[in-house]
């Protein structure tokens, strides 16, 4: 539906996640456009918000229908680094993306965004127009490591060591302060799909216990601030 995917978050202990990784591992493929060898990698997230902190405010009010601008890259590889904007609608998101290069980026980080509004990317457009008429600005820093596996139209992924950034935005920052958002014994699933979760994901993911959840890890990392 219009790039829509249905998206189901759950929390699992690392117990559970051990368990199911040895199933997933068994079963599934690794994602392998940017899975290492050790199973994992690093993604670094800064999320912005408006002034009037719609982002947030309409996370915690349960809107079904809202908008983050984020820019993520991963490994600390500046190399590649995207403009993302993720939409939700009720159950389902859809993400849109563009890329930048450390120049622009660092560019938006001074607040120089006079460049993007004739860019050749729609996304970077409407950035740049929600930068200036919303006062758009960085907000929060989120760091995790994610491991992620893929069966079909189905991208399984788990994300642990969540970190909010502290004290600043700097997203180039290697020696970033930050403080994890729970404990180090529990992860977060994403299950994304097109249309219908097939039969064999559906049991293998009932073979440990998971606690379905609406979660938002920018609102969490905020709530850390």
């Amino acid at each position: 539906m219009n790039g829509f995917r249905y998206e189901n978050k759950y929390f699992i202990s690392r117990a559970g996640y051990l368990q199911l990784k040895a199933r997933l591992d068994a079963g599934l493929c690794k994602d392998m456009h940017t899975a290492h060898p050790d199973g994992a990698y690093f993604i670094r997230s800064l999320y912005f918000d408006d002034f009037e902190q719609t982002g947030l405010l309409d996370k915690v009010e349960g809107v079904q229908k809202r908008e983050k601008f984020r820019i993520r890259f991963y490994d600390m590889d500046d190399s590649f680094i995207r403009l993302e904007c993720k939409q939700k609608l009720d159950q389902m998101t859809r993400k849109f993306s563009a890329p930048l290069t450390r120049e622009q980026t660092d560019a938006i980080l001074r607040g120089d965004v006079w460049w993007m509004h004739d860019s050749e990317h729609a996304l970077i457009r409407d950035f740049y127009s929600k930068y200036r008429t919303r006062l758009l600005r960085p907000m929060v820093i989120v760091d995790y490591y994610r491991e992620a596996y893929v069966f079909q139209d189905v991208r399984i992924t788990f994300d642990r060591d969540i970190h909010s950034g502290r004290y600043s935005v700097d997203l180039f920052e290697h020696d970033l302060p930050s403080v994890p958002v729970f404990p180090s014994d529990r992860l977060v699933i994403e299950v994304k799909y097109d249309d219908a979760l097939p039969y064999a994901v559906r049991q293998l993911l009932k073979t440990v216990p998971m606690s379905r959840n609406a979660i938002s890890k920018y609102e969490l990392c905020r709530k850390m601030q």
